[in-house]
């Protein structure tokens, strides 16, 4: 009878653990080699390793869809989907998202062009004016970037590709992209062309860390707290680390110095 009492009082006691476990619906932007698909279709990336790495030790799983960026945006608005990743913090989006406190990749911005245009940039937005600079609709480049936006001449696309398409077309004179992303797109054997035209400027336009955020409307957040309590466990067990390694960006010069700073 006492051994009954006690296998019951023990099952109880878990049944909250098995009662909060459960599936989440995420989404993002297509941003390899952050969040992007596979040949099989299949949703994959350093991004997507992280966070569902950290659900896995929090007992639930995620579902990742790619969706262009606004309407990734406008699901998490209307609670169609409960969570939205890597996306960068602003008063805009606090809304109608709840942020992780914790930063999960930090994410260096630069302007690229055509190595025969001749432009400029160290960080003095000026200087750019009359120029027309392809940005990808609803995507934040960051505080300095977006301070100044209403002042820039923008010619907005869908993808990153197209801009780097209207580039070599001479459509724009430059685009902003995180340095991620740009890398990848121009290392891919189809884009070979545009990649022997197109330059990095060296002047970063920002550093900017980019979150991992839930619906507000589904009151997540204490599952919001727990996230951010296990990522640090995550980066401190190695697991962030081995990570870098297998995307090819543990020589990334941002990501070292986040891991170096925060720990």
């Amino acid at each position: 009878m006492k051994q009954g009492y006690r296998l019951a009082l023990l099952m109880c006691m878990l049944m909250p653990v098995f009662a909060h476990a459960g599936t989440y619906r995420c989404v993002s932007l297509d941003y390899p080699p952050l969040i992007y698909k596979d040949s099989d279709s299949r949703v994959k990336g350093f991004a997507v390793d992280i966070v569902s790495g950290v659900f896995k030790n929090m007992g639930h799983t995620i579902e990742v869809e790619i969706y262009p960026w606004a309407r990734s945006l406008e699901m998490l608005k209307t609670g169609e989907r409960d969570c939205i990743f890597t996306i960068f913090h602003s008063s805009e989006r606090e809304q109608f998202l709840d942020f992780s406190a914790e930063a999960i990749v930090p994410q260096a911005v630069y302007f690229y062009t055509r190595k025969d245009a001749g432009v400029v940039f160290n960080g003095d937005f000026s200087s750019l004016e009359g120029m027309r600079i392809g940005t990808v609709r609803k995507i934040n480049y960051g505080p300095r970037f977006e301070e100044v936006r209403h002042k820039l001449r923008l010619d907005e696309a869908y993808e990153l590709e197209q801009s780097m398409k209207k580039l070599l077309i001479g459509r724009i004179d430059l685009f902003p992209s995180n340095y991620y992303s740009a890398s990848y797109l121009l290392k891919l054997p189809r884009n070979k062309e545009i990649a022997e035209k197109i330059l990095q400027l060296p002047f970063a336009i920002d550093v900017v860390p980019s979150h991992l955020a839930f619906a507000k409307s589904k009151k997540l957040g204490l599952l919001r707290d727990r996230f951010d309590q296990e990522f640090r466990h995550f980066v401190s067990s190695g697991r962030y680390r081995d990570l870098l390694i297998k995307y090819e960006l543990e020589n990334a010069p941002e990501l070292l110095r986040f891991l170096q700073q925060k720990y």
